[in-house]
């Protein structure tokens, strides 16, 4: 059956990816893809998601899923479909996908917002019973999410398989649960939240990533470190091996900065990503299933006039040693953001184009595409 859903996209399986089942040779490009027919965003942003490719099905498929201005979006290749969400919904969006084709996402619609999951070809989006956000889903087709619990006043996160709630995800004792954030292959959970009370003579409230173990019967756990210092903590993406992704805020207002960080193990403190050249500040979003690589953005600033090739932002690629690299964009003063990637080496996100217009991005081998900045830029 998945080989067949596989054709029928004009995909193949990894299987099939090439005669004798070698992997085709690897080229380099930046594939801009369709957007969907929209009213052209006036002020865009590399840090306002309205625009790109979140998510790439696994394997050595065409297939990628997000959002075009505002609207969720899929596209097969660089061909665009939009997802058939209920009349009168407003901002939507796909977050991720499985090897089968299995998208999951959200939608505000008349009666609040809706987690639903969808396949290429259904007339409809199927909504998740309980579920107002949805956030990963494994090649098992066992998706997470989250409900905000008026009566309770509180959010719960959930699991659903085949279209049924399978289990909820409490927060840690003592905590609140703000969103899931990823899933992977082995059923871990990562996701964010804070402390319900400070910590006696502490300042601040800790704010720190949670994770669940696979096993429903296990208690969640809070991800070190467990700061009242003021310092938020966010997780974005978990792999197969249960490393956990994202970054970590310091300071509030014009101060504060942000800093790329891995959770190697569920149960030790976060490696902290050095800086790309010249940036004041980076975010993980995702890493790649297998081979630890993760992408996201880092933030510079410059004393006006600008100079050349300076874009503000930067999609950011770290394979876990040696410097930040960045990615290409499609001019040379263009913003460019990351949000997915692939063990395949393929990065999604967005890239801003000559025409001020954010166009969804997906970088093909990305590897040899990424490179040092020289020197920090003034």
């Amino acid at each position: 059956m998945a080989g067949s859903f596989l054709a029928a996209l004009g995909m193949t399986a990894p299987a099939q990816a090439a005669a004798g089942g070698a992997a085709a040779p690897c080229r380099p490009s930046i594939q801009v893809l369709q957007s969907l027919p929209t009213t052209d965003d006036p002020h865009p942003s590399p840090w306002v998601r309205r625009t790109q490719v979140s998510a790439i099905a696994p394997g050595h498929s065409r297939l990628a899923v997000g959002m075009s201005g505002m609207k969720p979006a899929y596209w097969i290749g660089e061909r665009v479909y939009a997802v058939p969400v209920p009349e009168g919904s407003s901002t939507s969006r796909v977050v991720d996908v499985n090897r089968s084709g299995l998208m999951i996402g959200q939608v505000t619609t008349r009666e609040g917002s809706k987690a639903f999951s969808y396949r290429h070809g259904d007339a409809a989006i199927t909504v998740l019973p309980g579920g107002d956000e949805a956030s990963g889903v494994n090649d098992r087709g066992v998706i997470a999410g989250s409900l905000w619990d008026a009566a309770q006043n509180r959010t719960t996160g959930l699991e659903w398989s085949e279209g049924r709630l399978r289990r909820e995800l409490p927060a840690p004792a003592g905590y609140r649960l703000h969103e899931t954030s990823g899933l992977n292959n082995a059923g871990q959970v990562s996701g964010n939240g804070r402390a319900e009370e400070p910590r006696p003579g502490a300042r601040f409230l800790v704010v720190p990533g949670f994770y669940w173990p696979a096993y429903p019967d296990a208690a969640p756990s809070v991800l070190g470190p467990v700061d009242d210092t003021g310092d938020t903590y966010v997780t974005r993406e978990i792999d197969d091996s249960g490393r956990i992704v994202g970054y970590a805020r310091r300071g509030t207002g014009p101060g504060s900065a942000e800093f790329a960080v891995v959770w190697n193990r569920p149960d030790g403190l976060p490696v902290y990503a050095p800086w790309a050249p010249g940036a004041i500040g980076g975010t993980f979003d995702s890493i790649s299933p297998n081979t630890g690589v993760a992408v996201g953005l880092a933030e510079f600033t410059y004393a006006l006039p600008r100079p050349p090739d300076s874009p503000g932002a930067r999609a950011q690629y770290w394979t876990g040693k040696g410097p930040v690299r960045v990615l290409p964009g499609l001019g040379p003063s263009l913003f460019t953001a990351a949000f997915a990637v692939t063990d395949d080496d393929r990065v999604g996100g967005a890239a801003l184009d000559a025409q001020n217009r954010v166009r969804p991005v997906i970088w093909t081998c990305a590897s040899k595409q990424a490179y040092v900045l020289e020197s920090p830029r003034p």
